[in-house]
């Protein structure tokens, strides 16, 4: 990946960099980044150096970005060649405790790509595809609503007066008149009619209430009142549609990585049951240690 990743950028960035009198820069085409006194400057430095900076160089143009990890990449060449000269020391314990741990990461990340690669095949990802289509076979309502609002939930007078005038209009409606025509009318009265006509939507973006009501509704009826957290509402279902879903083959990719992803949380979840792990990290300390206070603790250790 970080070849791939330098290779865009040069290409995009032009033949060259800015040389410096200690620094040739060399052809595109062998990632090769830049020399150093000798010292070879690549493209797999210019990735690290990208990973280490990723959060400080956003909102950087491409240029800026490259000039910055370059000349980061060539005074780092600089200085720990003239520190070596200096003959400066380094914690070599601590260098080797870091890249034990990069090691193991870098074995981890195998380890998650082979495990979900191995989970991935096209009957698995045609699997997950068909239950999702299953579960999401319900279809979606077009419908209008009317709604009689109530400003004071708690005030019950108000609540009895919306009810009975949504109560009417859908008496109205049932009767024969238009929807519309009754909402329209009834927008004049002290407590008026809101018309609302809404696009097909599934179960998810109605409130349950609504849901409830307006998938048990054939298409043509209108429903009696329904009491929501706005005051009440009546329906007209218009129309109800089987939900299309996208074809196999345009998410192929994004399912192919949902069972990637549950293949390694199985995986892991099993790693983690099959070893004996034990935590030392509690902030609760033992008993016999909390009774000491920090004196006594002291006496205990202080020389005679």
């Amino acid at each position: 990946m970080g070849l791939a990743v330098a290779t865009s950028l040069w290409a995009a960035s032009g033949s060259g960099y800015a040389q410096s009198s200690q620094t040739v820069v060399a052809k595109v085409g062998d990632l090769i980044i830049a020399k150093v006194d000798g010292v070879v400057i690549d493209g797999r430095d210019y990735e690290l150096a990208q990973q280490m900076f990723a959060h400080d160089l956003k909102g950087l143009d491409e240029k800026a970005r490259r000039d910055f990890l370059v000349q980061y990449l060539i005074d780092v060449a600089l200085m720990s060649k003239d520190a070596q000269k200096r003959d400066l020391k380094v914690d070599e314990a601590a260098l080797q405790r870091n890249f034990n741990f990069l090691r193991k990461k870098a074995l981890m990340e195998s380890w998650l790509g082979t495990v979900a690669q191995s989970a991935i095949t096209d009957d698995s990802v045609r699997a997950a595809y068909d239950q999702v289509v299953k579960d999401t076979s319900e279809p979606q309502i077009r419908m209008r609503t009317m709604l009689f609002k109530v400003d004071a939930t708690n005030d019950e007078k108000a609540v009895k007066t919306a009810e009975d005038r949504a109560n009417e209009a859908a008496a109205r409606v049932k009767k024969g008149e238009e929807f519309a025509k009754v909402a329209e009318e009834m927008t004049g009265t002290s407590l008026p009619a809101t018309l609302k006509e809404v696009g097909y939507l599934d179960r998810q973006q109605m409130k349950p209430e609504i849901a409830k009501v307006a998938f048990a509704t054939e298409v043509g009826s209108t429903t009696a009142p329904i009491r929501t957290e706005q005051g009440w509402e009546v329906l007209k279902i218009e129309d109800k549609q089987a939900r299309k879903p996208l074809e196999f083959n345009i998410v192929r990719e994004k399912f192919a990585v949902v069972v990637g992803r549950k293949a390694q949380l199985a995986a892991m979840e099993k790693l983690r049951a099959d070893a004996k792990i034990e935590r030392m990290d509690s902030l609760e300390q033992p008993q016999d240690q909390a009774a000491k206070t920090p004196s006594e603790d002291a006496k205990v250790k202080a020389p005679n």
